[in-house]
């Protein structure tokens, strides 16, 4: 399925360093979509700071009818999951199927499914003693991690010591791998 992608809401619920790469491509002209808002299930979330510091509208709200709402008035080709901890609604993954894309800091399917977001993936990875780790773009559906696969990158992590060394490698990729995704979008 082929989709026009000219507007694009970032989803968020900490820090927004995922959604920084995207404002810092963005500036680049790295891919030709506009962010036109972002939007948070916390009020506390520092990434709404980052959005409204370059003049991106910025929300947040819990309701799913809201939601789609806001995602309507501004007519969003694509919703970019960037360390939003918030399970999805059916109507709203019903309305944007195909069309909402998530960055997950591990290869899925390995250390992927509820439960599995931030430091709890670099330890599950960790406690299993693996070679190499990475990051996982890959479309959301009803399952936790269990959409269709994007892009994946990997690193090896055979020199981290702890499951906060394999994050912050993995972040690099994180950063880099999400924007190149949406630019894999635009061009097919």
């Amino acid at each position: 399925m082929s989709i026009e992608i000219k507007k694009i809401a970032v989803f968020v619920s900490g820090g927004g360093t995922n959604l920084q790469a995207l404002i810092d491509a963005q500036k680049e002209n790295f891919f030709q979509s506009e962010l036109c808002l972002v939007l948070s299930n916390r009020e506390d979330a520092y990434g709404l700071v980052r959005a409204r510091e370059n003049h991106i509208p910025a929300f947040t709200m819990k309701e799913e009818e809201e939601i789609l709402q806001l995602l309507r008035e501004h007519e969003i080709d694509l919703i970019v999951l960037a360390g939003y901890l918030k399970i999805l609604g059916k109507k709203l993954l019903k309305t944007y199927e195909n069309r909402i894309i998530n960055i997950h800091p591990s290869l899925l399917p390995k250390h992927g499914g509820k439960g599995m977001y931030g430091l709890r993936v670099h330890q599950d990875v960790f406690a299993c003693g693996e070679i190499e780790s990475g990051a996982t773009v890959h479309f959301v559906n009803e399952e936790v991690d269990g959409g269709k696969i994007l892009l994946q990158e990997k690193i090896d992590i055979t020199d981290c010591k702890t499951p906060e060394e394999i994050q912050q490698k993995v972040l690099k990729i994180e950063h880099d791998i999400l924007k190149r995704a949406i630019k894999k979008l635009e061009e097919e």
